[in-house]
């Protein structure tokens, strides 16, 4: 005798059914809470990202404001002592600036031209004229003077010497008065006046 399917078999196949529905609801409400969770924690961190950003951003605008104040009261401090440079100030440096000597050019052409076995031993800039004075030992077979004019030709064909200096004249180139002491010894001086320089 073969046994007919009755209504147990109907209940089992409902009470799956519920099981996998009640199975699906749970992960749904799995899943809503994580993304709801997510969603909450990512807000957050926003928020700590915005507070940290304001909070730096308020500290970088007291550090300038404190530093806006120090230069204000820097700039009082000078008005009040009166040491605020006026124009007049800054022409006439400027005008100084393009009078000036640049020396150590001029020092280095008088060095670069300077004979063998002579030396400068003191120069002197006085209402625009340089007097150079030195010594030197010529040999035997040179004429003092014309070593001293070579020099001087050299200097004055030297650009960064004679673009200031435009006339040069030896003043002065005799022995040692001693012999006995230094001789052979050649003293000598010569002077050079700027484009500028009058007769005192």
């Amino acid at each position: 005798m073969i046994a007919q399917p009755g209504p147990a078999l109907y209940r089992l196949n409902l009470i799956r059914e519920l099981r996998e529905k009640e199975i699906k609801s749970e992960r749904k409400r799995r899943l809503t809470l994580i993304l709801g969770f997510g969603c909450f924690g990512f807000f957050v961190l926003s928020l700590l990202y915005s507070g940290m950003t304001i909070w730096q951003m308020e500290g970088v605008l007291t550090r300038e404001e404190k530093k806006v104040k120090e230069l204000h009261q820097e700039y009082q401090k000078y008005a009040a002592a009166k040491l605020i440079v006026d124009k007049s100030d800054l022409e006439l440096l400027s005008d100084l600036q393009g009078k000036g000597i640049f020396w150590t050019k001029k020092l280095v052409a008088i060095a670069k031209h300077l004979p063998d076995n002579y030396s400068i031993i003191d120069f002197s800039y006085e209402n625009n004229q340089l007097k150079v004075s030195g010594f030197g030992y010529p040999s035997p077979r040179q004429d003092q003077l014309l070593v001293l004019d070579e020099y001087l030709n050299k200097l004055r064909a030297d650009s960064t010497f004679s673009d200031t200096f435009k006339k040069l004249q030896l003043n002065l180139a005799d022995r040692n008065a001693d012999r006995n002491v230094d001789p052979g010894r050649i003293n000598f001086q010569f002077s050079a006046v700027t484009s500028t320089w009058k007769a005192q």
